[in-house]
C-alpha cells in the first residue's frame, strides 16, 4: 500500500491491517475480542448485504447496534 495510513477512510485501514496482522485484536470491549480479519470478514458481509438491498458504493448509511444483545460470532445479516 502505498497511501499514507492518514489518508485512507476507515475501511481500507482495517483491509490493511487484516492483510498485514489477520490475528491482531482489532477491538477489545470486555469479554468481546474481534481480530483484523474477523472485522474485514464481517464490514464486508454487512457491505454485500447493503449492495444487495440497493445501495450504492459511497452512500450514506445508519447501522443501529445494541451491544448488549450483539454477537459478532454470530456473524450480520442484513434483511
Amino acid at each position: 500500500m502505498t497511501a499514507r495510513v492518514s489518508t485512507l477512510n476507515l475501511a481500507s485501514i482495517i483491509t490493511h491491517h487484516a492483510r498485514l496482522t489477520p490475528e491482531r485484536d482489532a477491538i477489545v470491549a470486555g469479554d468481546l475480542r474481534l481480530s483484523y480479519g474477523e472485522l474485514d470478514k464481517l464490514s464486508n458481509q454487512v457491505a454485500n448485504g447493503l449492495v444487495s438491498l440497493g445501495i450504492k458504493p459511497g452512500a450514506k448509511v445508519a447501522l443501529i447496534c445494541f451491544p448488549a444483545q450483539w454477537d459478532p460470532k454470530l456473524g450480520i445479516h442484513v434483511t
